[in-house]
């Protein structure tokens, strides 16, 4: 570690003895969205969400963004932390696996190779697999978070909307910071950053980071930490600029993570008549939620990098770009299931994926028009499994744990399409939106399910093929999916404007790996939408009101029975909502903002037979709540600024709330959240001269003890409830250097 921090110094010290100070933000490059600049009151926010720089306030559908440098000063410093600053968003993590859900709309499996409903961007490249998505969130120059179906401009299974980070880019002027953070827990972060001219018409950043702490919790048996973070990443990125109308813009990336976090925490039973087996032969469950009790430390050992490169080309009339990208990821977690010191189980979940994406813009305006088409192409590699070793003890045997269940194979898929848009300015006030996408896809399996009660346990061998029913397997899927979008854009005034629009979403179908069951059918969700964006004149008010309603059809919903994960298309399910955000600054250095948004949902004419009460039979689950879909939710804030000899001082104080939330569609109380109120305060000084800067942090200040995630689990076990906890109370200081 004190390597690391000492090459992240020198890479600000070296920049600061051999070039001249960065006098101000450079101005925004072709194809990126400048940073948003304060002159007076409330200032504009630039964003690319329709794949064009614009006002934010100028867009017809429901988009927060949020700067780097806001992000940085409210300490969200990962992806699992956008609930706190955008409406609607709602996320957990299992398996180490991103579980994020927009207004209802979310992921709710732990199979490998499963994917989400909400698209993951990170500079315009599509991020398909969940657990590669906890690793790229840093150097951040902005987030985006779109909410509602975005089926027409942006890749696949944007059902529920996108989330696009955009990282920052080369500057044609030197430029670099360096950010110490110092916290309880023993944490110790650095991320530190250098940009410049390399050559004529060359620019070049690099960065690194890293996170260390210790644990949130400890392994009862063993003394040791639990759901700490031992994390490295860095970036580099050049730009080429060797024309005035051609810019390409190359970029790497690599992180890795290697800590004990992701092991499973025990909720208590599912049904309280069922005690859990370990109990039940003389183990002991964790006493405290944030703990283990387990015969050995959960392990979590990630991989993930990739590589980028965008062309942009002004061709006078219109612009071209393309986007070319590889990814790739590997990770494994190793847990347990039986929640207790003794050997009864060990739960490996690994993944190792690669894809390639093609995606080609043509975009051009025409008076106050604006229009699109492009094409895409995606291609993956999913290789991937799960193992649940059993003790024969659980079935009155011997003390002799053998290889038990286990699944396995790999996951091909092969995905394009073909997009376009056209915002038609019938006047200057009003416009007309059509657009459209045409996807085809074609998903393979081939796997092999693993029934071994006879060999013992040992990782890393060859899997053992259960020859029958119908494994190993091999099959395939194709889908084909065209998802329009209609709406209007009204603006009766240049700080006012109205829209509605009609829009499909559309997910992927796919296969439930070991489980020789056809492959369950692809999911289309329609939304339809209404707004208003208002900033008032004196610009001291910033009102952003959206509504919505979605019909939603062949919902994919998942749920474990025994060792295995059964993903199931519910008949349909309907939501609807409203959301507000709120922005003012009524006083020089005063601000409050916050959002605020409800939310019904409920299946419809959906049966299923729940696994841990299976006594029941098959239940009838219309009207019950969508996984992951709080009723309410909100986000409050209030910050004043001021003065000092030596620059500018602010406080801030937030307060983040959400009502109950389920995460199964059966909605029992025990297996999710209790409604509970979070609050986070932060302190922060800059220097008149934008150099230093220095902040102290507290979030969750009362340790609210919330479950981010969870399940039931398999019934050999006595179907304990397991998943993740939320971070307790965090605070420390932060120390800022910028060139």
């Amino acid at each position: 570690m004190s390597n690391f921090l000492k090459c992240g110094m020198l890479l600000v010290s070296a920049c600061a003895s051999t070039m001249a100070y960065a006098q101000q933000a450079p101005a925004a490059d072709a194809g990126q969205a400048p940073q948003a600049e304060v002159v007076t009151g409330l200032g504009d926010i630039v964003v690319t969400a329709q794949k064009r720089a614009e006002n934010v306030q100028d867009i017809p559908l429901a988009i927060t963004a949020v700067s780097g440098d806001t992000l940085m000063e409210r300490q969200v410093t990962s992806v699992d932390q956008l609930s706190s600053i955008a409406p609607s968003v709602n996320f957990g993590t299992y398996g180490g696996a991103a579980r994020i859900a927009v207004r209802g709309i979310g992921f709710d499996t732990v199979n490998p190779g499963a994917e989400g409903r909400i698209a993951y961007h990170v500079d315009g490249v599509y991020i398909s697999r969940p657990s590669a998505q906890l690793g790229t969130f840093f150097d951040v120059d902005r987030v985006e978070v779109l909410r509602g179906p975005q089926g027409t401009l942006y890749g696949r299974n944007a059902t529920g909307g996108s989330i696009n980070v955009i990282t920052r880019a080369p500057t044609a002027d030197p430029s670099g910071h360096v950010n110490l953070t110092f916290g309880n827990f023993g944490r110790v972060a650095v991320d530190a950053a250098l940009s410049g001219p390399l050559a004529e018409g060359v620019t070049a950043r690099v960065t690194v980071m890293s996170n260390n702490r210790n644990g949130y919790g400890k392994n009862e048996y063993t003394g040791n930490d639990i759901d700490d973070a031992n994390q490295r990443g860095v970036r580099a990125s050049v730009r080429f600029e060797p024309t005035e109308t051609l810019t390409i813009d190359l970029s790497g990336d690599y992180y890795q993570e290697n800590d004990h976090a992701y092991g499973l925490h025990y909720f208590g039973q599912y049904t309280p008549g069922v005690p859990l087996r370990g109990a039940a032969l003389g183990g002991h469950a964790p006493s405290n939620i944030r703990d283990i009790n387990s015969d050995f430390d959960p392990t979590n050992n990630r991989k993930l990098y990739g590589f980028s490169g965008t062309a942009s080309w002004d061709l006078g009339a219109a612009t071209l770009k393309s986007i070319t990208a590889y990814r790739h990821s590997d990770y494994t977690d190793v847990t347990e299931l039986d929640l207790t010191e003794l050997r009864l189980s060990i739960f490996p979940f690994y993944e190792r994926a690669h894809q390639f994406s093609e995606e080609l813009q043509l975009s051009g305006d025409f008076g106050g028009s604006h229009w699109l088409v492009g094409g895409y192409y995606f291609k993956e590699h999913i290789f991937g499994g799960s193992q649940v070793a059993r003790n024969l003890l659980i079935t009155g045997g011997p003390d002799r744990l053998k290889g038990g269940y286990r699944a396995e194979g790999t996951t091909n898929t092969e995905a394009m399409a073909v997009f376009g848009q056209l915002d038609l300015a019938l006047f200057d006030s009003l416009s007309l939106i059509f657009g459209a996408r045409y996807n085809h896809e074609k998903i393979e399996i081939t796997d092999a399910l693993q029934l071994d009660f006879v060999n013992d346990y040992a990782p890393n061998v060859p899997i053992v093929p259960f020859a029958v029913l119908g494994f190993p397997r091999s099959d395939s899927t194709s889908e084909n999916a065209f998802t329009p979008k209609f709406g209007v854009e009204y603006s009766p005034g240049n700080d006012i404007m109205l829209y509605a629009t009609v829009s499909k979403g559309f997910k992927s179908g796919g296969y439930n790996l070991g489980v020789n069951v056809p492959a369950f059918s692809p999911e289309t969700i329609w939304s339809y939408e209404a707004g208003m964006k208002l900033t008032t004149l004196d610009r001291k008010l910033r009102a952003n009101l959206a509504g919505f309603y979605y019909d939603y059809s062949n919902l994919q919903v998942s749920k474990v029975i025994n060792s295995q994960v059964i993903t199931e298309n519910a008949a349909s399910a309907s939501l609807y909502g409203a959301e507000l955000e709120l922005t003012a600054v009524p006083a020089d250095g005063l601000q409050f903002d916050g959002t605020f948004s409800y939310l019904h949902s409920e299946y419809e004419d959906f049966r299923s037979l729940d696994p841990g009460r299976p006594a029941l039979g098959v239940l009838n689950l219309e009207k019950n709540t969508l996984i992951q879909a709080p009723k309410y939710t909100a986000n409050v804030g209030a910050q004043y600024s001021w003065p000092i000899a030596s620059g500018e001082v602010t406080l801030r104080g937030e307060l983040n709330y959400a009502s109950r939330v389920f995460f199964t569609a059966f909605n029992v109380d025990s297996v999710g959240e209790a409604p509970n109120t979070k609050f986070n305060a932060f302190l922060s000084w800059s220097d008149d001269d934008g150099h230093w800067s220095a902040s102290i942090f507290g979030r969750n200040l009362t340790d609210k003890v919330t479950r981010a995630n969870g399940l039931v689990s398999s019934a050999t076990y006595g179907s304990p409830i397991t998943g993740s906890v939320s971070a307790p109370r965090t605070f420390g200081i932060t120390l800022g250097y910028r060139l």
